[in-house]
């Protein structure tokens, strides 16, 4: 099974530190409250005694783990993923299927983001894919952070990236038109808080649409994200898949 991702508490700081010297500026919807691992030695071997009874030897030490087995009790990351069937979906007719669980590699969750969350201040994180109808893809990470401030302020990194996320796209795919990426909303998350927003634009005369959703409590934050091609992405107020998988996140965190 799968393990979280761990990174050293002084690095994840430092690295945060330089992300956040450039990175908030402008306005944000949440406010700011402002030895190395070693291996047990093995027990000596007993020395041989002689004796008219039998000697019991203690069992050797376990040696410690450098990473610890997963385990999805309350309040852990694995607990926080959601299954394929409780991720809303698209459509009536479009339920999501679980992927793969799997701890993430150093690469970028959400079309927007610019480094993955380890860099910008966790400690450990896990990932889930999910596949839907018609080539729909989605994905929720789970990361833990060192501490409740620390996850408010990679809240803002996430924000900013948001506003600069048109430049992005058209840096980075040239052959994409009329790209827009809607303003965040906020969710009212039954833990903790949320929001989410939506990117749209034209790619080889198909629109794709992108939507990524952010929830944090504590330590803890869930950052979730929906790809689909389509003529559309149209919802109810507080109907869409993005919002609701938002609030489902949420409830599911420790």
């Amino acid at each position: 099974m799968p393990t979280t991702r761990k990174r050293g508490a002084a690095v994840a700081v430092a690295t945060l530190g330089l992300l956040l010297s450039g990175a908030l500026a402008g306005c944000s919807i949440s406010k700011d409250d402002e030895p190395d691992e070693t291996a047990a030695s093995a027990e000596p071997d007993p020395t041989p005694t002689e004796t008219s009874e039998p000697t019991e030897t203690a069992e050797p030490s376990p040696t410690p783990s450098a990473t610890p087995p997963p385990t999805d009790e309350p309040g852990t990351p694995a607990a926080a993923l959601l299954s394929g069937a409780e991720l809303p979906p698209l459509n009536g007719s479009s339920p999501w299927a679980d992927g793969k669980t799997d701890v993430p590699g150093q690469t970028a969750f959400g079309l927007c983001q610019q480094f993955d969350l380890l860099l910008s201040g966790g400690m450990s994180i896990i990932e889930r894919a999910y596949t839907g109808a018609d080539g729909a893809t989605a994905g929720q990470q789970v990361v833990e952070f060192p501490d409740a401030q620390t996850a408010v302020r990679v809240n803002k990194v996430l924000e900013s990236w948001q506003r600069d996320c048109k430049r992005d796209i058209l840096d980075k795919m040239s052959s994409v038109k009329g790209a827009k990426v809607r303003p965040i909303t906020p969710v009212a998350a039954p833990n903790g808080k949320g929001w989410w927003y939506l990117v749209s634009f034209n790619r080889g005369g198909t629109g794709h649409f992108h939507s990524l959703g952010v929830t944090f409590k504590g330590n803890q934050m869930t950052v979730l994200k929906m790809d689909h091609d389509g003529q559309d992405h149209i919802y109810e107020p507080g109907q869409d898949p993005m919002e609701l998988a938002v609030k489902a996140a949420s409830a599911k965190m420790g």
